[in-house]
């Protein structure tokens, strides 16, 4: 099957300078490349640290479940008639 992309010409001269070192072509680098890329496990997702201030100690650390059950309480407060 044929299709087309966009390549970034630096990217594109990279790889068939590579593919003529190997002494292979542009479309079998390419499919490797692929391929190998497939079959890699895709990495764990890990959040960016976007906490305000800074803690002094684990101590003064707020666990989630903290957070969760502070906001429970304050939801059933605020729905009571």
């Amino acid at each position: 099957m044929r299709t087309t992309i966009d390549v970034p010409d630096s990217l594109l001269r990279r790889a068939k300078t590579t593919a003529a070192k190997r002494n292979t072509t542009f479309r079998a680098l390419m499919l490797d490349a692929l391929e190998r890329r497939l079959e890699e496990s895709p990495k764990d997702f890990v959040l960016a640290d976007a906490s305000v201030g800074s803690v002094q100690s684990p101590a003064d650390a707020v666990s989630a479940s903290a957070i969760n059950a502070g906001i429970d309480a304050n939801r059933e407060t605020s729905i009571r008639p």
